[in-house]
């Protein structure tokens, strides 16, 4: 058939929009009930917060990590080191060293958070020094908290 010409009498040409529009709906319908497992089934690493969830009990924390918050002193020319909420024995960063060396010999894991907080006075010396102490005991994950939570008062 020519364009621009009239189909000749006797012939008759057949709309395909309709017959498109059905074949297309069953390919849909057909997509839509089957199962395609083109992914594999895996478990989905979550992190949740222990504390969402129903009940009061106490949070229990997924992967434990180590806590240390530096307090200014004498006007931010030194700062207390605790660790765990505890106040450090020695207060020194050797001290530090020697604890996390110990939490490491003791099975802790290296990529286990190390979180480090500090009060708005305290030196970056000083901050810088105790994720150096971290990473040189090993290990891998050292963060530092951007809020203590609550003011100024440590309750890491």
């Amino acid at each position: 058939m020519r364009r621009g010409l009239p189909a000749p009498a006797g012939e008759r040409i057949p709309n395909l929009a309709p017959m498109v529009d059905v074949i297309m709906v069953i390919l849909v319908f057909f997509l839509l009930g089957a199962s395609l497992e083109l992914a594999t089934e895996g478990v989905l690493q979550t992190e949740l917060d222990p504390r969402s969830g129903p009940g009061e009990g106490t949070p229990i924390e997924i992967i434990p990590s180590v806590k240390i918050a530096l307090e200014e002193v004498d006007g931010g020319r030194a700062c207390n080191i605790y660790v765990m909420g505890e106040p450090l024995s020695g207060n020194t960063f050797e001290h530090l060293y020697s604890y996390l060396k110990e939490r490491r010999a003791a099975g802790a894991d290296t990529t286990n958070p190390v979180i480090v907080a500090a009060q708005p006075g305290v030196r970056w010396r000083f901050v810088i020094k105790a994720m150096d102490v971290a990473i040189r005991a090993g290990f891998t994950n050292v963060q530092f908290a951007v809020s203590l939570g609550g003011g100024t008062r440590l309750n890491l």
